[in-house]
């Protein structure tokens, strides 16, 4: 009997089996702009986002408790279209948007118009294939944002926030809205935070829903007095 119990010791230990998928990197953020820095061409789309992103150029804080990348949206009224079926995945959405709109920033309204949509929030396969250096380590991501922005101005002309709906299956819905709320802050113009930071943005592992710090960021990105 011992003998058979380090032995499924051993084989647990080789599979990861009973390591939670979500204790790897919640996301990642993909960065585009729409102007070739060789020759400030435009290259990407001409929809109405990307005029109204060019039209003035915004002023972005230099320091804030949470880190931010560099831009965010020229308006405080935002529309988020909600693209995944997913069940679980919707209702974590629609938690991380009241979750954002009571930081009081921004106020971002779903709309059934895709091509109106300043956010697309959607589900994908995110899982990382690649054999892991460490054995009985699941790695997964969680989450994924990709923006697209106007360098010259600092705004962001759309976002899409996904969720990986199977690394997400067995998490309950507090730590779904939590990734969602990650991922939404990236959409909104976040950065990662270091690990040691009380965050939503912390980038492996999310141990809280939006913060004192994360909601003094977002205020202080869209000019709302504190």
């Amino acid at each position: 009997m011992r003998r058979l119990l380090l032995l499924l010791s051993i084989l647990i230990t080789f599979l990861g089996v009973g390591t939670p998928a979500y204790a790897a990197p919640i996301s990642s953020i993909n960065q585009s702009s729409i102007f070739s820095e060789s020759d400030e061409q435009q290259t990407g789309s001409d929809s109405a986002q990307a005029v109204r992103a060019g039209e003035r150029s915004l002023s972005i804080p230099t320091s804030t408790p949470v880190p931010i990348e560099g831009y965010r949206w020229p308006t405080r009224r935002l529309k988020i279209y909600m693209e995944t079926q997913d069940k679980p995945l919707q209702a974590a959405f629609r938690r991380a948007v009241k979750a954002w709109n009571r930081t009081g920033a921004v106020h971002i309204s779903w709309c059934r118009d895709k091509d109106r949509a300043d956010i697309i929030a959607q589900d994908g396969s995110l899982s990382n294939t690649a054999p892991s250096t460490n054995v009985g380590y699941v790695s997964s991501q969680l989450g994924s944002t990709s923006t697209e922005y106007n360098p010259d101005t600092h705004a962001l002309i759309q976002a899409q926030s996904t969720l990986d709906a199977g690394s997400l299956d067995y998490a309950n819905l507090n730590f779904r809205t939590e990734v969602a709320e990650h991922e939404l802050g990236h959409a909104l113009g976040l950065a990662h935070a270091p690990e040691y930071m009380h965050s939503v943005m912390i980038p492996r592992n999310v141990k809280t829903g939006i913060t004192k710090e994360d909601r003094t960021t977002v205020r202080l990105l869209y000019g709302v007095h504190q």
